[in-house]
């Protein structure tokens, strides 16, 4: 399963960068003609699951702090980045995944929260929109996978489809569009005889790829299927093992290639028809982590590279794997500022925009402390009323003993 703590970004000019959690901080990397660069810390004090996106000219980062706060970043050039909150009313915890997903007028959110039943969460999409927060919809119930609760992919700017599992061995899809909001059906995708314990999952213009692993009590598989319309194709044992994990399905140049690895040995499969037929499984004898993990992969959906995750090395701080980033050029002076006064003008529109939400945000605060100082005011004015009424009645109770004590006298002699 994916690594909620590490997220790969590639830019429409084939950059990579990266995104990792680490020690309350969040930091970000870019790969360059000498190599890595050092570590920018973005976020302090933050919640290890965050979200990544890129949208026309500005990154955004959405993460949670300590107390449940939503936080939104973004930067027009990954080196400057403004943050602001955004409160929705929910609780996010440690384990909560978002899916951020921006537009021109908002910020599309899908998250899941727990139920009263226990190992079922229930699926929400929430709007951010002129400084406000519309009203959440709940797209669904369904039980959790592992350390990525859900899976959720964009096809176009308002058209998304999420994977999640609907029973304890089903995995199903949904689509939805964000404007105007609309949700489709439940479509199951597969269902495994054990349980799955990883899967990787693609869309290209005819199929939906799945690559998955099942384990029964003394090996473990690789299957391979493959959506076409309405049709689900049969399953396709390509490896059995005693420990398979860690698999990974992408497309480069048209090709379909299928990654695992069984006892800590990279596999892969290679199909030229889009899995329709595969060619015999090698051993992968390019340079690979010894400790092996996955994060989820954002902005590589083109003919040279589709994929949705991407393998990184778990004890060299998460620097990616198989996949050969492109480094970031030395650009000539012109077009170096050319690029600069483009950044400034998205950086400066970005403000812009920042600066009215913000106000806005300080308009409804005026107008709900009005409202609260008001409430006080009248429960002041009842409460003293009450006050004077009890006083009263204090009084009046004991004029009434005084009045009575001579005659209870006279009655006791």
């Amino acid at each position: 399963m994916q690594n909620p703590y590490v997220k790969y970004l590639k830019t429409k000019n084939g950059y990579f960068y990266l995104f990792y959690y680490e020690h309350g901080n969040i930091f970000c990397r870019s790969f360059s003609h000498d190599g890595w660069t050092v570590p920018q810390k973005i976020a302090e004090k933050a919640s290890p699951v965050f979200s990544v996106c890129q949208y026309e000219a500005i990154t955004y980062l959405l993460y949670s702090g300590g107390e449940g706060q939503l936080y939104l970043a973004s930067s027009a050039d990954f080196a400057n980045w403004e943050h602001r909150p955004l409160r929705n009313g929910t609780s996010p915890t440690d384990r909560t995944r978002f899916f951020l997903l921006p537009s021109k007028e908002a910020f599309h959110i899908i998250y899941h929260l727990p139920t009263e039943a226990t190992g079922v969460d229930s699926l929400v999409y929430s709007v951010f929109r002129n400084g406000q927060w519309e009203k959440p919809y709940q797209i669904d119930r369904f039980l959790s996978l592992k350390q990525t609760p859900f899976l959720a992919r964009r096809l176009s700017d308002a058209h998304i489809i999420l994977y999640y599992r609907t029973g304890r061995n089903v995995l199903s899809a949904r689509e939805m569009l964000l404007t105007p909001y609309t949700i489709g059906s439940v479509t199951p995708l597969i269902q495994t005889p054990t349980p799955c314990t990883d899967l990787s999952i693609i869309n290209d213009t005819e199929r939906i790829h799945i690559l998955y692993i099942v384990r029964n009590m003394f090996r473990t598989q690789v299957v391979y299927q493959y959506k076409h319309t309405v049709a689900i194709s049969t399953p396709r044992i390509l490896w059995e093992d005693t420990n398979c994990e860690n698999c990974l399905a992408y497309q480069e140049n048209g090709r379909l290639i299928l990654m695992w690895t069984a006892n800590g040995q990279p596999f892969r499969c290679i199909s030229e028809n889009g899995g329709a037929s595969f060619g015999a499984v090698e051993r992968y004898m390019e340079k690979f982590p010894a400790y092996c993990i996955k994060g989820e992969l954002l902005g590589a959906n083109d003919a040279a590279l589709n994929a949705a995750e991407c393998y990184g090395n778990g004890q060299h701080g998460f620097l990616p794997a198989v996949f050969a980033p492109s480094p970031l050029p030395e650009a000539p002076k012109a077009a170096k500022q050319a690029e600069e006064d483009d950044y400034s003008k998205a950086y400066t529109a970005l403000q812009a925009s920042h600066k009215k939400q913000i106000e806005e945000f300080s308009v409804l605060l005026e107008q709900r402390s009005d409202e609260i100082a008001a409430v006080n005011a009248r429960w002041k004015t009842q409460l003293e009323k009450m006050e004077q009424e009890l006083s009263a009645l204090r009084m009046e109770n004991a004029q009434l003993r005084q009045s009575s004590l001579p005659e209870q006298a006279e009655k006791e002699s």
